[in-house]
């Protein structure tokens, strides 16, 4: 009958390991029927898959469509681009207009830095995602080389370490506005960046309230 002790603490220890193994992984097993109908099953609390996630994103793309969501956001993308391109933007003539070419250049790429961080900021992702692709898309269309200084991960950089401080971040954003014109230390372009980036921002808000997205 020895054999039956052994094979009954056999029993024993593959059963205490199964039940450790259960424990430090994190997965349930499930058996139905014989062992070939054996699946390991997550646990209820286990984190959604990037399938999951992006079956979430598509449901929520179907759904702003439907509802007319999508193209308000397009029309938006490509309104703000309008209002960049326009004669007399107030891109270029708020606070105080520009003259120096270089200096309207810079006032175009922070309009469109600010564009986006709003857009994020007031508007579900899909939404945002849809009218800033629209925003960007039109521009190399109008003009290559402005398409071509806003992508500029450089440029962009100076901007996003700034409007990391949300306390100073206007005044962050200023100084790096004024370091991109080529005077870092001129407290008169300091102030023209930070007052550009609460009208710009006071702009984009106000379009997207125009744009009356359906709730």
């Amino acid at each position: 009958m020895l054999w039956i002790a052994v094979l009954f603490i056999f029993v024993l220890v593959m059963s205490h390991a199964v039940y450790t193994k259960k424990k430090g992984t994190g997965l349930v097993l499930a058996a139905v029927g014989d062992d070939s109908d054996m699946k390991i099953v997550p646990p209820s609390g286990a984190k959604p898959s990037f399938e999951d996630a992006g079956e979430k994103a598509a449901q929520e793309f179907v759904l702003q469509k439907e509802n007319g969501n999508i193209d308000k956001a397009y029309a938006l993308g490509k309104k703000i681009a309008d209002v960049l391109f326009e004669e007399n933007s107030p891109v270029l003539t708020f606070c105080q207009e520009s003259t120096e070419s270089f200096e309207r250049l810079q006032r175009k790429i922070l309009f469109a830095f600010v564009t986006d961080t709003v857009l994020n900021q007031e508007l579900p992702s899909v939404l945002a995602e849809t009218a800033s692709q629209e925003f960007l898309a039109q521009i190399p269309k109008r003009d290559l080389f402005l398409s071509e200084k806003i992508n500029d991960p450089q440029t962009l950089s100076y901007y996003l370490l700034g409007a990391k401080n949300g306390r100073e971040r206007f005044e962050n954003i200023g100084r790096a506005f004024a370091l991109l014109c080529g005077d870092q230390e001129n407290t008169g372009l300091c102030s023209l960046g930070e007052c550009l980036c609460r009208e710009y921002s006071r702009l984009c808000t106000q379009m997207i309230e125009e744009a009356r997205f359906s709730e």
